[in-house]
């Protein structure tokens, strides 16, 4: 289906070489993105052997290995000892750390992540929520804290700074009358507990002043503030003084949308004796907050310090494009009939593929210029939610204008990225968020939608590889349905298998992907499968609300087995999401997010981030292999797979699955047993401490004694017999 209005421009990207962008603490000239490496600068965008120092700084180093320094993250050169001094043989010890490699290094693996959103310039970082508000005197413009997990995670301060010394006798606290409300789980009238956005005050309070910012005088204190049902201004009284700093610290706080327990209002007032507000950015004040809630696409600062570390990762595959990407056609086109891709997004994407990556460029979502209620979102009044907020609902295909408009994104995008990508995915999770009552026609909508988008990135780009639009949930009857109806459009089926499920409903996984491909087989499809989105969460302090609770060791552990069950399979695998910050509860990241902070959070690595990152490089250049592997004696928890590398290599991977634990006491010691031909020497890879050993071993007879198997893989290499 083609647009009959031919009107519509694509805006040509614009970079201008002398601007200059702060990145990480350091500066960065716009000229390197041109040469098609936008963190490396020009002179370096040339070189022909990209480094980790490209971006990232060593600042320390530990145990004779380099910390690098990713703006305020801070990642370890090899992989920290988690659980030291293990006996992976009996009689043997030693070994020696694996330097991991780096994305440009390693010729091919199965792994990657969706990255939390992509950089992105200062003209699309839409921030509704900033601290400014607060002094604004706009009563329908917010601030909101980041979001915690419980109540009384942690204390929330807004500090107000005046021009000079007044006598003051209030703060007035002011709730936005309106409130700003984003997606909800359920109706809004069932959600007693949960507030919008602007209306939420802690249940205790304090009210300090100063004059000289050191010597602070508590004014007020109440540990039941009770808010006006009707949302107005909440007056602090206390005796006249002279201040020249006002400080107000909150605790325990109402739980906001889906953000988390934060503190959010629309302003806050100090009042003179005489009535007159002093805090206003049009009187001089000034304001500080303990910490901001910056949105489920987070900030453009955080976005370009973190962005690199997919290279450090050893990644090989990276899918943009969902929920608040920058590519999202709500960003693509701003401005109705203008087509551009934020010049940022667009180098950024130019730097991973020049780096080794393989982009998944997810097509996604509705566009409120082009709904059929249209209307312009206001960037510092409303919540930008491109997930949940978006106007899919009918979805672009039941309005012909509508669908036109989104046809002419998908061109445009196909057009300008298919000289670095090759694979496009129709939109993200097309079976949520829809009213259960509304789900089955919704599902059986999505062909209508995805058969002429399919045939326009065709016609654009003839060997493009196709994703049908991943599912949330491994659902074979919708993936069978879906694949049915499009008819052979589709190279790839993508799904989002697991978030966060105890280990033991994950055992009969190789079962359902084997099914699902015997189900798909007789319509035609024998392409790749996907496993776009998954992940597993340890947040401190654990969510009360979980039904399972993990640490990170646990964490850990989980991923690594399922990343090798993913490769065995032949299965793509993608972490989700690499480094995000904003969601404290669910702790889908590779980080760990500490003590909130503003404008950044800080969030240092989790064990996962070191164990996938040797993963990466352990299973380069793989495939499944069936070669003869005997391994006893048995162990109802063993699960072992094999494969074969380019070089010859065959490699079995072993644990205990089922319950993970923080130690190496889950253990269980077995021979192994592979053809002799196939034997040269015996190495084992400690996954999760990053560690090489030497194996002793029987080549004659193909046979390895005594392995101590634990809940974590360990990957056993027997090299072939090869000529001195």
């Amino acid at each position: 289906m083609r647009s009959p209005r031919r009107r519509r421009r694509f805006a040509p990207l614009r970079i201008h070489v002398s601007r200059i962008a702060v990145i990480g603490g350091g500066l960065l000239a716009l000229g390197g993105a041109l040469a098609g490496c936008a963190h490396v600068p020009a002179e370096r965008a040339k070189s022909a052997r990209p480094c980790i120092e490209d971006f990232a700084t060593v600042e320390a180093r530990c145990a004779g290995a380099p910390v690098h320094a990713f703006g305020y993250t801070y990642v370890y050169g090899v992989s920290p000892d988690f659980i030291p001094d293990l006996v992976w043989q009996r009689g043997a010890g030693g070994g020696e750390k694996i330097v991991p490699k780096k994305s440009w290094e390693i010729k091919n693996n199965l792994l990657g992540s969706t990255p939390a959103r992509e950089p992105r310039s200062l003209r699309i970082d839409d921030q509704p929520l900033l601290c400014v508000h607060l002094l604004d005197g706009d009563p329908e413009t917010c601030w909101c804290s980041r979001g915690q997990i419980e109540a009384d995670v942690e204390p929330v301060w807004i500090r107000i700074d005046l021009p000079a010394e007044a006598e003051v006798c209030a703060v007035r606290l002011v709730p936005c009358r309106k409130g700003l409300r984003g997606y909800a789980p359920v109706p809004w009238e069932t959600m007693e507990d949960v507030l919008p956005v602007g209306q939420a005050l802690p249940r205790k309070i304090e009210v300090q002043t100063s004059c000289d910012a050191r010597r602070w005088e508590t004014v007020y204190r109440t540990d039941s503030l009770a808010p006006d049902p009707g949302m107005a201004p909440l007056d602090v009284r206390f005796e006249p003084r002279r201040a020249k700093q006002i400080r107000i610290i909150g605790e325990e706080f109402p739980e906001v949308l889906t953000f988390g327990h934060c503190f959010s209002i629309a302003e806050v007032e100090v009042l003179s004796s005489a009535g007159a507000n002093l805090a206003l950015h049009s009187r001089g004040a000034g304001v500080t907050v303990s910490s901001t809630h910056l949105g489920y696409g987070m900030d453009r600062f955080t976005q370009d310090m973190l962005w690199p570390v997919q290279y450090d990762l050893g990644f090989k595959w990276m899918r943009v494009g969902y929920d608040m990407s920058a590519l999202q056609w709500a960003y693509v086109e701003r401005e109705k009939g203008v087509l551009a891709v934020d010049p940022r997004t667009d180098a950024a994407i130019t730097e991973a593929v020049r780096h080794g990556l393989e982009v998944v460029l997810v097509l996604d979502k509705g566009n409120w210029l082009h709904a059929p209620e249209p209307r312009r979102i206001e960037r510092n009044r409303d919540l930008v939610e491109t997930y949940f907020n978006s106007p899919p609902w009918p979805d672009p295909a039941t309005q012909p204008e509508y669908f036109a408009a989104w046809l002419d994104y998908v061109r445009y995008m196909v057009r300008h990225f298919k000289d670095r990508v090759r694979y496009f995915e129709i939109w993200n999770e097309w079976n949520v968020p829809v009213p259960p009552e509304k789900a089955e026609e919704h599902r059986a909508h999505y062909a209508r939608l995805a058969a002429p988008t399919a045939a326009v990135i065709r016609e654009e780009y003839p060997d493009a590889r196709i994703v049908m639009g991943s599912t949330s949930g491994l659902s074979a009857d919708l993936i069978e349905e879906w694949v049915r109806a499009l008819k052979g459009l589709v190279d790839v089926v993508g799904f989002h298998p697991y978030y966060h499920v105890d280990p033991q409903d994950i055992r009969d996984y190789p079962q359902r992907i084997a099914s699902l491909r015997e189900r798909l087989e007789p319509l035609g499809f024998r392409g790749e499968l996907m496993a776009t989105e998954w992940s597993w969460f340890a947040p401190y302090p654990p969510a009360s609300r979980d039904p399972h609770r993990f640490t990170e060791l646990q964490k850990a552990k989980i991923a690594a087995r399922f990343t090798a069950v993913n490769v065995a399979l032949g299965v793509h695998s993608f972490w989700n999401e690499t480094f995000q910050t904003q969601m404290t509860s669910r702790d889908v990241s590779l980080f760990r997010n500490t003590f909130s902070a503003d404008p950044i959070s800080p969030t240092q690595p989790q064990p996962i981030y070191y164990v996938l990152r040797t993963l990466s490089t352990a299973l380069e250049d793989v495939r499944p292999s069936s070669a003869e592997v005997c391994i006893s004696p048995p162990h109802e928890d063993l699960e072992w797979y094999a494969f074969e590398r380019g070089d010859g290599d065959l490699l079995v991977a072993l644990w205990l699955a089922g319950e993970a634990v923080d130690d190496s006491s889950r253990e269980h010691v077995v021979d192994l047993a592979v053809p002799a031909a196939r034997y040269g020497a015996a190495h084992a890879i400690d996954t999760l401490n990053g560690m090489r050993h030497e194996l002793a071993a029987d080549p004659g007879a193909g046979l390895v004694r005594g392995i101590h198997v634990r809940d974590w893989p360990l990957i056993v290499e027997v090299g072939p017999a090869r000529l001195p």
